[in-house]
């Protein structure tokens, strides 16, 4: 594979990824959730997202390949754990064009209301208007994309330009308006502040979108194997997205903080209250009386988050095809059309994408839904780096983390909390979801000719019950999201370390020999495995 990308490249394909539609929403939704602190969300989110994602840049840069997101975890824990972690990175793929559409009808509903309930859900009408974009961003990615990806430098510098200026405005208004400043601004310094205490800043972290927003980090991870210098590029390119995208995110927050006046709060911050809030920055400028600002904002409100879905179309409908090329699922989601693109695989996910919008009222519940599968599909990425450094521990890594036990502890440790702290409502689905996949895997082992012969890796799989069902039940027994609140907020900081501690070993223990990983990767990177004893 030839290394061609260079370090600033590389960072800017993150910054694109990363900017989509929660510059939208993710300010708004986190002020309900922690008021003013919500600025400590994001600087905190920045922080977890960085620790991840070196993770997931040593793993990518050891093993460049293809889908390495959905292929290593076959390669350390067998098929079993490797199609539910590929199961939930295909659902969240195919989660991300419904949540993209929803950004878009949000934002239209301010000038056409009855597409739209004031939470957000879909009317008869919204559902219509859905459908057709929904149809439109699968009929291109179905022809195809190429013309996306050649102007994609062109929608980065825009994707830059426009929140930041967005951002700026608001700012200078607040500026001018000092009676309602000064008003404001003294009820921030006296007691609401901190309005739901610690507890709303990481419940903010998780719900408000801020992981979400930070997301598209993992380009940068996925293309390790065609960066120049990996060893400089890689932390570059992670730290540097994240860095440029959270000073964006940042003038975000304190611009929206800077427009509220008294009546938006009079009922308290978990009720801020914007004039056709599902649209909050178009609230924001109506409120302000700023009106010239609307072509740029809607043009940035529409063409992004489309954009984005786009793209996520396309990596959902290879998931699928990944997944049947690996046996786990029916053949006929390979079938290509002359386009090179899966036909029935973006059928099937145009049908779940469309079937997401009821369950999931409004962009805020459709991105907590998303949040507790984005961070699940993280979780597997510590286990993997400590598995691999024990079953390849000659592998060449030209990106190598210090003290890689402790790193990806903590790393798995934040993965779990952030999934915790989506609540109760939110994990609940994510572990239906997973036993829906389950249940699709062994009907197909079973009842298929095509994979009789599939080898699912039981004891390998070992260790994900516990964990799967123990992040499930400490969610129930949480205080988050419909929790019944037996774990008080602050304790449970111990007893999910404590957890993760636990699954982390058991993850060690329950793993390949050493000898089929060398195998599984030499078969990947297509050259002849060095085969080691086996473990005692």
């Amino acid at each position: 594979m030839q290394r061609s990308i260079t370090p600033v490249g590389l960072m800017l394909t993150s910054v694109s990824a990363i900017i989509g539609s929660g510059w939208l929403f993710s300010a708004y939704y986190s002020a309900k959730l922690a008021g003013p602190a919500a600025i400590f969300s994001w600087i905190l989110g920045g922080l977890a997202v960085i620790l991840v994602a070196c993770v997931f840049a040593e793993l990518c840069a050891t093993l460049p390949i293809t889908g390495s997101s959905t292929r290593i975890p076959r390669f350390t824990h067998g098929t079993i754990a490797s199609f539910l972690f590929s199961w939930i990175i295909w659902l969240s793929y195919a989660a991300f064009a419904p949540t993209e559409t929803q950004a878009v009808i949000q934002y239209l509903r301010f000038y056409y209301p009855s597409i739209a309930s004031p939470t957000g859900a879909l009317t008869s009408n919204g559902y219509i208007l859905a459908t057709v974009l929904m149809f439109a961003i699968n009929a291109i990615n179905f022809y195809s994309v190429r013309w996306l990806i050649r102007v994609n430098s062109f929608l980065t510098v825009l994707k830059l330009i426009i929140p930041t200026f967005m951002a700026l405005v608001l700012l200078v208004v607040y500026f001018t308006a000092t009676k309602e400043v000064t008003a404001v601004t003294t009820n921030l310094i006296t007691d609401s502040f901190m309005p739901f205490g610690t507890k709303g800043i990481f419940y903010a972290l998780a719900v408000g979108g801020i992981v979400f927003s930070f997301n598209g980090f993992k380009q940068a991870a996925e293309m390790a194997g065609e960066a120049k210098n990996p060893s400089f590029a890689l932390p570059f390119a992670i730290v540097g997205s994240v860095v440029v995208c959270l000073v964006i995110f940042l003038l975000l927050q304190t611009a929206l903080l800077s427009a509220i006046i008294p009546e938006n709060i009079k009922n308290g911050w978990g009720n801020l209250d914007l004039p056709g809030g599902t649209s909050p920055f178009v609230a924001l400028f109506y409120q302000r009386d700023v009106r010239w600002v609307m072509p740029v904002l809607y043009f940035g409100a529409i063409v992004a988050p489309l954009a984005a879905g786009l793209m996520y179309v396309g990596s959902a409908a290879r998931s699928l095809y990944g997944i049947s090329k690996g046996k786990q699922l029916p053949s006929f989601l390979q079938i290509m059309n002359t386009h090179g693109n899966p036909v029935y695989a973006m059928l099937l996910n145009f049908c779940i994408g469309m079937l997401m919008f009821a369950p999931l009222p409004g962009w805020d519940k459709m991105v907590a839904f998303l949040t507790s599968l984005i961070t699940v599909t993280y979780s597997i990425g510590p286990i993997n780096l400590l598995a691999l450094r024990e079953q390849l521990p000659d592998h060449a890594r030209p990106f190598r983390l210090p003290f890689v036990k402790i790193w990806a502890l903590i790393s798995f440790y934040i993965c779990n909390l952030l999934t915790y702290w989506t609540g109760w409502e939110t994990v609940s689905k994510m572990g239906l979801a997973m036993g829906v996949g389950l249940a699709i895997l062994l009907a197909y082992k079973f009842f298929s000719k095509e994979a009789r012969d599939l080898k699912l890796d039981w004891y390998p799989a070992t260790w994900l019950w516990p964990y799967f069902i123990g992040l499930t039940a400490l969610s129930y027994l949480s205080s988050f999201g419909g929790g019944i609140g037996v774990i008080p907020f602050g304790w449970d900081f111990a007893v999910m370390a404590v957890f993760s501690f636990v699954v982390m070993q058991l993850a060690m223990k329950f793993k390949l020999p050493s000898a089929v990983t060398q195998k599984y990767v030499a078969e990947a990177l297509e050259v002849k495995p060095v085969v080691v004893a086996a473990e005692t």
